[in-house]
This record gives C-alpha cells, sequence and structure tokens, in this order.
C-alpha cells in the first residue's frame, strides 16, 4: 500500500510541475460532462502541433525571423495555455520579451521549450489514457 501511495503522490507532484491542476481538473470535468473523447482529442492535436511549433521556432530563430518567431511563439502559448502547460507558457513569455532573435541568445530558451513541451505531452498523454 506504501508503495502505491508513493507512487500516486509522485504522479501528481509530476503533474502539477508540468500542468496547472485546476485546468487539468477542469477538462476532467468536461470530459465526464459529455465528452468523453475530449482529453484524447486534445493530447492528439497537442502531440502533433506542439513538434511543428518547436520546428517553426527554430527555423524563425536561425533565419532572424522575428514575425515568424513572434507568431509560432504566441501559438504555442495560447495551445499550452488552454490545456494549463504553465512551464511551456512561462517559456514562450521570456522568448516573447526577449529582446532580440539571435540563435546564440534564444538557443537556451528553444532547448527548455522543447523540454517542457516534451514533459507536457507525456503528462498530457498519461491525462488522457486515465481520465
Amino acid at each position: 500500500m506504501r508503495a502505491r501511495t508513493r507512487s500516486a503522490t509522485q504522479a501528481s507532484n509530476r503533474l502539477e510541475s508540468v500542468l496547472d491542476r485546476a485546468v487539468v481538473d477542469e477538462l476532467r470535468a468536461l470530459a465526464k460532462a459529455g465528452s468523453p473523447e475530449l482529453l484524447h482529442k486534445l493530447e492528439a492535436s497537442f502531440a502533433s502541433d506542439t513538434p511543428m511549433r518547436l520546428i517553426a521556432l527554430r527555423e524563425a530563430v536561425a533565419a532572424g525571423d522575428a514575425d515568424a518567431l513572434a507568431f509560432n511563439v504566441h501559438t504555442l502559448k495560447g495551445s499550452a495555455a488552454n490545456l494549463g502547460a504553465t512551464a511551456i507558457v512561462a517559456t514562450c513569455q521570456k522568448i516573447e520579451n526577449f529582446p532580440g532573435t539571435g540563435a546564440e541568445e534564444l538557443g537556451p530558451l528553444l532547448t527548455e521549450l522543447e523540454r517542457n513541451a516534451a514533459a507536457a505531452t507525456a503528462e498530457l498523454g498519461r491525462m488522457a489514457r486515465t481520465g
């Protein structure tokens, strides 16, 4: 019993470090109220769109394209906010507020964003599987 409790606590802590629990609870309630496939659809959409956004961000930084950078980071931030992916939102805000588009300066933030996106995608997948 102790191992199960510890495992549940670890899963809860992992989720809270990546996703906003209030948003997750709201999404679960919506799914239970009438759209049981909602979590799967949201997770699938995020999992397919996010890698494309990350690639587009890397390309925009490499090209010094401020407009493409702004568009893609804003789009990613919006989808992450809708799912409660707070770490992604915070990193997107850092990128939006960064004074420039240089790869050398933004590289560490893009790496942070990629790590946050991988963690959020994994947690959303777990959430979709477990309801």
